[in-house]
């Protein structure tokens, strides 16, 4: 009996070692974030109407594939990675909350350079 329990402990600590690694089919981490956090720039201009009208009137194609062509990527490839960190779901919360600080420091830096512009007129 102790030496089926060694086996299912063994065997469970190399299973959950082997899942710990994220498969190659996935976007790795780091680009993940950059990815998300453009898109949702892209979100953002979109909001924006002037900004939203002259982008559909210079171009018909979607504005996502542009951001994952920029990185290399399909949006297959992002759909795919999106569902895979979604079930995990602690590693992606820890991915958004990079997103929202690389969100943050953007804002911050045109923030401060609006000032800086407006100081100097």
């Amino acid at each position: 009996m102790k030496k089926i329990l060694f086996i299912i402990v063994i065997l469970s600590v190399l299973f959950a070692c082997s899942t710990d690694k994220t498969p190659d089919y996935v976007i790795p981490q780091d680009k993940m974030i950059d990815i998300i956090a453009d898109i949702h720039l892209v979100d953002g201009m979109m909001t924006v109407h002037t900004i939203r009208r002259e982008i559909l009137r210079q171009k018909s194609n979607n504005l996502y594939d542009e951001v994952f062509t920029r990185y290399g990527y399909t949006r297959t490839d992002f759909d795919t990675s999106i569902y895979y960190y979604s079930l995990n779901i602690n590693q992606y919360d820890a991915m958004y909350k990079e997103v929202l600080n690389k969100l943050s420091e953007k804002e911050a830096k045109i923030k401060e350079e609006g000032i800086k512009n407006k100081s100097s007129e």
